[in-house]
């Protein structure tokens, strides 16, 4: 019971603290038999700090994610540092058989060539819109070991899976939690979600690079999307157009995106203007509004994307109309700049720099090079 009382509190503070900050703190901790040698670099990532100690041989890597969570990286063929502090878990290297449950993950891991190294899968076959997991499904390389909130223990258990890569919707069960880590299976949670700038979730590879023992690879790949970027810097002017990102709920309801959320900054950074730049801001990233509010807001938007990554993909601008008359005077549908995105949206984090062209193609009039997009006739 005490234990219980005390998983909740922890997971009240951890709450506390993504409300008031969501950067790492720049204190350096001490561990005992270990020397700080350096910090990584990181250019957009604020969630998730990287320290290397030395032991005068080999290197440690210290993972500090959003000042709640800390893991030291244990090299192979070495234990764990004598007294290391009770909060300070352990992750061995070479990572094998780990569990996966932060589905966004996947597309990083996928781009270093360490699918491999994920044994288990908190998605199933049909939920996945990306090659790699699919082929080591297909392949029986990954297998299904139930979804976060129910993991086949017993599956995890026989085949020695060592760590469990977890989104934030694992701390909605608490219990589950402290289970797999009774069974010494360390938690590691992906905290991605809470970087405000879309290129500081894509820097979340080199966190998986150090994990995989990529972390050259990581960076090269990480460099190259920015340098995408650069083609289209913001000193080349580019038209400023209203940009309205959103999908229909079966009840007429427009779910948008709060205007602190990383697709509103890569919207920014494609040149458009986020249509909706007074929502509030919240937990969740998504903020349900009503038809009349929808339309006052976004009727004269000259460019509507429409989230089939949530909602069933619309094939017409009749299917949008059909669903409210409204969007009969909408500017966006009479100029024919209506588009949808693919269902690999939120799975495709590694392409993060690749969608930001295509939404800098659409700004730009240039909408039919795009890859993740699709016009709407």
């Amino acid at each position: 019971m005490i234990s219980k009382i005390k998983r909740c509190s922890l997971i009240i503070l951890f709450f506390l603290l993504v409300s008031c900050s969501r950067n790492v703190s720049q204190a350096i901790p001490q561990i005992e038999g270990l020397t700080f040698n350096h910090t990584i670099s990181l250019d957009y990532a604020t969630a998730f700090r990287a320290d290397v100690y030395s032991d005068g041989a080999d290197d440690f890597v210290l993972l500090t994610v959003l000042d709640s969570d800390r893991y030291l990286l244990i090299p192979e063929n070495h234990s764990a540092p004598e007294n290391l502090p009770p909060e300070i878990r352990t992750i061995n290297l070479p990572v094998k058989n780990a569990y996966l449950c932060a589905s966004s993950a996947m597309s990083l891991i996928a781009r270093l060539g360490s699918v491999d190294s994920i044994r288990f899968s908190a998605i199933q076959k049909k939920d996945w819109n990306i090659e790699e997991p699919l082929r080591a499904i297909e392949n029986g390389t990954l297998l299904y070991a139930g979804k976060y909130n129910s993991p086949d223990f017993e599956l995890l258990l026989k085949e020695n899976c060592p760590l469990a890569i977890e989104s934030t919707m694992i701390y909605h069960t608490p219990s589950i939690l402290e289970k797999l880590e009774s069974l010494g299976i360390t938690v590691f949670v992906d905290k991605s979600s809470y970087e405000e700038h879309p290129l500081g979730r894509l820097e979340w590879i080199k966190l998986y690079g150090l994990l995989f023992g990529k972390a050259s690879e990581a960076k090269s790949f990480f460099d190259r999307q920015v340098e995408k970027l650069g083609i289209h810097s913001d000193s080349n002017p580019r038209p400023s157009k209203k940009v309205s990102f959103f999908y229909i709920t079966p009840t007429g309801m427009v779910v948008i995106r709060g205007s602190d959320d990383y697709i509103v900054k890569m919207i920014e950074l494609a040149g458009g203007k986020y249509a909706f730049t007074e929502t509030r801001k919240s937990r969740s990233p998504s903020v349900q509004i009503s038809m009349e509010q929808f339309y006052a807001m976004s009727a004269d938007a000259d460019i509507l994307i429409y989230n089939s990554a949530i909602d069933n993909s619309i094939h017409s601008k009749q299917e949008l109309i059909e669903k409210n008359p409204l969007f009969k005077e909408f500017k966006a549908i009479a100029a024919d700049e209506v588009w949808a995105t693919g269902k690999y949206l939120y799975q495709a984090t590694d392409r993060i720099g690749d969608m930001i062209l295509d939404l800098q193609k659409i700004v730009d009039g240039r909408g039919e090079e795009t890859l993740f997009l699709e016009r709407v006739e």
